[in-house]
This record gives structure tokens, sequence and C-alpha cells, in this order.
């Protein structure tokens, strides 16, 4: 598919627009073209077939109306285990060759690959008018977030992020309840998670010397527009590169969009207005081991305090204590959760055990709704053939991984309240701060709209 003159304009205007990190309104005018789906069914290429692209691509692919077309991974192995599943697409090492051969033939991909390729590979897939499933956290830093998300309302393309937890039981039926006001007027909101939890390391510096690079893996493909670097053995691919600062985006960047998202979801958070890490500066290689970011926003909609609501990320096992034993949580609170306070009660919310609602006089029984199950991956299929909304699209996902990735860049002035100025996406009190919501890409490696 050729790129169309609505995306040209829009790539083009992006590149100029990206020195700012803003983007002219009257560049979202694009139209992605109007698919006709000639075979009946939605032709699919995945963009990371391994760990959790593996199970990304086996969701996508057992919905009925699916064609896998084309499978991409830097890695030989993975690939091939991919190719055994659906032996009629056609494999590549490297996602640009993909998509320059593959594009007639598909209508989406989904990029399941490191973090600091998923905005390059899903832009370079929009731009070609391709709907995509992306994996979380959306992008590696703030300004990709906000670039994919004005890219796919320029584009009118369906996109979803990959946080199945907003389709999962637990979520929906704690947003059943909360719904209610049961516990009044939110004032704080509690987000944690054990990560990194011996998963990868992070408050590491870089492994010296160099391994050769295996015969299955393209390195140079690994590491995209990421800066060169060796090849070291066990020290990034396929799982251990999620602590290290060029590749991902540590403890917050992997668990806050799917632990936050209830936060700005339930109470119609809009941006931050300030953020605060009270946890320890990174080194320049890797994140922290623990950290603590607070963050300040108004009001969203009826269900917050009319003085706002104060938002605290934790990592590294760290919980807040007090109030949990305060609310009579008990010992066996989960270590990945959220907890909504407000005066009199609270509401502790899990992506993986139903909600518990919460007093200083002990837990109250809940009643919770009947519901109907919903596949986070064939909403998506379902979006695409135009028969239902995305649970998650970049819409939505875009702003939440900005929130996320705000943390990370305060946790580079520990014990600094940054003012965050949304709208036009900079620290308008600190500017040496800035040059964190984006990156520069390895020469070779630049995407229209984006470096």
């Amino acid at each position: 598919m050729a790129t169309s003159p609505d995306r040209r304009t829009f790539l083009r205007g992006a590149a100029v627009a990206g020195a700012s990190l803003a983007l002219a309104p009257s560049l979202l005018t694009g139209c992605a073209a109007p698919r006709h789906y000639a075979t009946g069914k939605l032709r699919h290429a995945g963009l990371g077939v391994g760990g959790m692209g593996e199970h990304d691509l086996k969701e996508i692919a057992s919905h009925p109306d699916v064609e896998i077309v084309a499978l991409c991974d830097v890695d030989r192995h993975r690939l091939d285990s991919a190719a055994k599943l659906h032996p009629r697409a056609r494999t590549y090492v490297d996602w640009r060759v993909m998509l320059a051969n593959e594009s007639d033939n598909l209508d989406s991909v989904h990029v399941s690959v490191p973090d600091h390729m998923h905005a390059p590979a899903m832009m370079s897939a929009m731009a070609l008018g391709l709907h995509v499933y992306g994996q979380k956290p959306l992008t590696h830093n703030v300004f990709e977030a906000r670039r994919l998300a004005e890219a796919a309302e320029a584009f009118r393309l369906v996109t979803q992020m990959g946080i199945q937890n907003k389709s999962n039981f637990p979520f929906r039926r704690a947003h059943a309840v909360f719904s209610h006001g049961i516990i009044g007027p939110v004032s704080e909101a509690h987000v944690w998670t054990d990560r990194p939890a011996g998963w990868w390391p992070q408050g590491v510096g870089r492994p010296e010397g160099s391994d050769p690079v295996p015969a299955t893996l393209n390195w140079d493909s690994w590491l995209g527009v990421a800066p060169q670097r060796p090849y070291k053995t066990d020290e990034y691919h396929a799982f251990r590169w999620r602590g290290r600062k060029d590749f991902g985006t540590g403890a917050q960047g992997d668990m806050a969009c799917p632990l936050m998202d209830p936060v700005p979801w339930f109470l119609g958070l809009g941006h931050a207005n300030t953020v605060l890490s009270s946890g320890p500066k990174p080194n320049e290689e890797s994140f922290p081991e623990w950290s603590v970011v607070r963050y300040e926003f108004d009001a969203g909609n009826d269900h917050c305090h009319d003085d706002g609501v104060e938002v605290t990320w934790y990592d590294g096992k760290r919980k807040p204590e007090e109030l949990l034993a305060e609310f009579k949580a008990g010992d066996d609170v989960y270590s990945n959760a959220c907890l909504f306070v407000a005066e009199e009660a609270a509401l502790l919310v899990s992506p993986y055990e139903d909600c518990r609602l919460l007093t200083r006089d002990g837990e109250v029984e809940l009643t919770l709704p009947e519901l109907e199950p919903i596949n986070h991956w064939h909403n998506f299929v379902n979006a695409c053939l135009g028969r239902e909304e995305a649970r998650a699209p970049f819409s939505y996902a875009g702003p939440l991984t900005e929130i996320a990735l705000l943390g990370n860049v305060a946790l580079e002035f520990p014990g600094e309240t940054l003012v965050w100025d949304g709208p036009d996406l900079r620290f308008p009190g600190r500017p040496s701060a800035n040059p964190l919501l984006a990156a520069t890409y390895r020469r070779g490696w630049e995407v229209p709209g984006l470096s």
C-alpha cells in the first residue's frame, strides 16, 4: 500500500515538529484508506514472535477471521518455532524488509519486541495504513507515546495496547463496583509492583567485554534505534534488557501501564501537574532497584476529591504499608495492585484477583457483577473488522504511557518536584529534563515522525 498524501503530509510535518516536541493540529487530517478485506479475513503479521510475542501471535491467530501472512523476529530460533505453526507465512528477520515487501498483503501487525523498538515499528506500520496491536509500555519515552497517539488519530487506524487486564474480569468488575461511588470521593491512589523481583537486573553497570554474536541472532536489528554496543551473552537478549535504559523502561515501564491503568480510567484523569521521585537516582546504564514516584492531578470525574488526586507509584516490593494497615488489609495483600483511598473507605484492586472494599473497621463483603468474558486480542481483531471498539486504543494508551514514563524522567531528579506542562510536552521550570522526554535514533534507523 502506497503512503497516501495525507500520511506524507503528516510524516513530513511531524519530522519538523519533532524538534519542538509538538504537533500542529492542522496536521491531524489523515485518513486511512477504507479496507475491503478481499480475502474475507484480517491479514496479519507478527513482529516479534517469541516470549510475549508468541502469546500475542497465538491469541490473534486463534480468531477465526485472521490469516497469518508474515512473521518477523531477529532470533531465528524463535522465528522457526513460529513458522512451524504457520507454515504458509513468509518469514523475515528485519521488520523494515517485511513491511516493504508485505504492506500490500497486510491489514494489521502486532509489535511485541523490546521497548526501544515499539514506536519505530508501530509508526512505520501505521504510515503504511496498517492497524497495530502494540505491547506495553506503548513506547520507550514520553515523546514517542504522544506521537503514536497523534498518528493513530490522524490515520484513523484501529490500535490496541497489550494491557489485557483492561478486558479481564478483575478490573472490569472493580470498575463496575467503583462506578457506584461506594467509597466516596478519592483523594489518593497508590499503585505498586514487586518488579523487578529478580526477573531482570537493575542498579547495575554495563558489562565489560564482548562475546561472539550467535549465528541465529541479528544483533544489529536487535539494537535497532539504540546506540551501538557489543553483544554479551545472557545480558540483553532475550529478556534481561528491561532494566537497561537504552532498551527498556524498568519496573515502572513494565508494570505501570497494566497496574496504573485503573487510576486514569476510573477517575478520568488528564495530564499530571507535578511529578516527584523520592527514590534513588539511576546510574548511566540502568534503572534503580526500587523507586517511589508521586504525581499530582486535578480532579477528573465526579469520583475525585474536589482538591484533586495524589497518585503514588512504588516498585521494588515497596507499597503503602501504613495505609494498608490502617484499612486492615491483612498480611496477604496483592503484590501487584492499586488502592483507591477516600475519607472513610478504600478499594483494593488487582488485575489478578477480585477487588476488596476496606474500611478502618474491617473488610466489607462485595457482591460482584456477572460479566461476559472479553478476549483482548479478539477485541482488536473485531475492531479492525468494524464489529466493535478497541478497549485500549492508542488515544487512551498513549496518555497512560506518558504518565508511566514521566516517572522515569523524575527518577533523574530525586527529591525535586517537577512541574509538568502536559499540553506542550515540557517541564517549564526544569529545561534540563526536557531532552529526557525523547531519544536520538541511531544513524540509519531514523523514522519519519519520530526522529
